[in-house]
């Protein structure tokens, strides 16, 4: 009988398996499964090497398949750029942090093409947005788990990132109404600039550091 299931479910696996769609999690586990370090060879360098020079990190002109001086560096540079233990190691935690940064590159490109989408209050569809209800759509459409809240919940989860320590991706914050309360939301786009729904002018790119929103603003989260 044991025999019959087993025989059951290598089957199914067989039959299941390839049509399963890959996600960013399931390369992120891939990932952290692999410690590389100088004198590591093989594919999972040359993986790593091409994801570090897509996030401008590895300036080799081509990816070697070897850990050497270069990669660590690359390595090294990443890890101060987020804030990570900077010890020129591609483990778990380096590993899991380049997945999410290449995913959330991705994020930030697509984002601009809502550009001019209007704003609905409540709004998390194509048909008009709200602030926290961008950062819901654009989350989910890439695979990054949440839940429909407002930017004063989101602005309790994920770890704190300063201003100097930014990255595309990360979610910026401010307090726009006279409670004082964080009320508002966007994707920081990288180069000073965030990207968020207002409600003059929809889903628009502005900078953090003009009249307006420089003195509003209340802090920044990395929930992934």
């Amino acid at each position: 009988m044991r025999k019959k299931l087993l025989l059951a479910a290598v089957a199914f696996t067989l039959l299941t398996g390839a049509s399963q769609v890959a996600s960013p999690f399931v390369s992120s586990a891939q990932a952290s499964a692999t410690i590389m370090s100088i004198g590591t060879t093989g594919t999972n360098v040359t993986t790593l090497q091409n994801n570090l020079k897509t996030l401008s990190y590895f300036n080799y002109s081509t990816a070697t398949g070897y850990y050497g001086t270069v990669t660590r560096d690359a390595v090294l540079a990443f890890q101060s750029g987020y804030g990570l233990p900077a010890d020129g190691l591609a483990g778990p935690v380096t590993n899991d942090s380049i997945i999410h940064a290449l995913l959330k590159q991705k994020l930030i490109a697509d984002a601009s093409s809502y550009i001019g989408v209007p704003y609905a209050w409540g709004g998390s569809s194509t048909s008009g947005f709200d602030c926290s209800g961008f950062v819901y759509f654009m989350f989910t459409k890439f695979g990054v788990p949440q839940v429909r809240t407002t930017a004063a919940t989101l602005f309790t989860q994920g770890s704190t990132v300063s201003r100097s320590m930014l990255r595309p991706g990360d979610l910026v914050f401010f307090r726009i109404g006279t409670t004082g309360a964080v009320d508002h939301v966007g994707f920081y786009m990288g180069n000073g600039s965030f990207i968020s729904a207002i409600s003059s002018k929809g889903i628009y790119v502005q900078q953090l550091d003009n009249t307006y929103w420089s003195p509003r603003y209340a802090g920044a989260k990395r929930v992934y």
